[in-house]
């Protein structure tokens, strides 16, 4: 995400958003902070710094999207997009970058979806599941093994996934989690990078890291989402769809800890 926003632009986004939530809880007396916040999945501390008008910190990105999209009650990016002031529009726009909103019409960010996707198990079904050509319930047994099933069967009822002539296919193909959510399930995604299959030619691995300075990040940050836009069109490529399920991983981070003058 590209962090280079000025302190202007910082505070009229926090003064707007401040303003919609308070607006918000107005039209809605019987929602408190702490239950906006489990809705919305924000930390309850961080939406209660951010409503005190002498708050000084802008607040993350992912935050400001949960929020909007609770409050508006739009799952369909584009049209969030557009049921948003416009300082809010672009500010999601600019931080994010153009590929998450790129050709959105028919991507979903679900709060709900989201807090189904926090499991692990049902996180995988159903990236397999998102995949053009979906998932069966054979390849569900030999992944995930009776409780993937399981899970499956619940996901069905739930109606997040959809069974097509013993196919099983994602309600939404194409969908954006919350930066958190996606990040908590990195780890295992690592895990399954198998080194001794370098040989296939399947595989790829690298890992740099150099102590850099800011102009220097943003245009490894630029590198990275250039490549992640080319992939993507290689994905959404009918032509070049076939039948092994892939992933690829994009990730730039600091080794600092924590954030820096960003509420999380």
């Amino acid at each position: 995400m590209q962090q280079e926003v000025s302190a202007q632009s910082k505070s009229s986004v926090s003064e707007i958003l401040r303003a919609m939530v308070k607006d918000y809880m107005v039209l809605h007396p019987r929602v408190t902070v702490q239950s906006l916040a489990s809705r919305a999945q924000v930390p309850v501390t961080t939406l209660r710094r951010f409503l005190q008008e002498e708050t000084k910190t802008e607040v993350a990105p992912h935050t400001v999207l949960n929020l909007c999209a609770y409050m508006k009650r739009e799952k369909n990016v584009a049209k969030l997009l557009n049921l948003l002031p416009l300082e809010l529009k672009e500010h999601l726009e600019k931080v994010f970058g153009s590929f998450v909103f790129e050709g959105a019409q028919e991507r979903v960010f679900s709060l709900d979806l989201n807090e189904v996707l926090k499991d692990r198990t049902n996180y995988f079904i159903y990236k397999l599941a998102a995949n053009h050509k979906g998932t069966d319930w054979s390849e569900i047994q030999e992944l995930f093994g009776a409780m993937g099933v399981k899970k499956t069967q619940t996901l069905v009822e739930m109606k997040v996934l959809i069974v097509e002539n013993d196919i099983i296919k994602a309600a939404h193909q194409d969908f954006s989690l919350d930066l958190k959510t996606a990040a908590s399930h990195l780890p295992e995604l690592v895990s399954l990078y198998k080194p001794e299959a370098v040989s296939q030619g399947l595989n790829l691995m690298y890992s740099l890291s150099e102590s850099l300075s800011e102009e220097a990040i943003k245009e490894v940050k630029d590198i990275q989402r250039e490549a992640a836009k080319a992939t993507h069109a290689i994905m959404s490529n009918p032509k070049k769809q076939g039948h092994i399920p892939y992933f690829t991983i994009n990730l730039c981070e600091t080794f600092l800890t924590g954030p820096h003058g960003v509420m999380q």
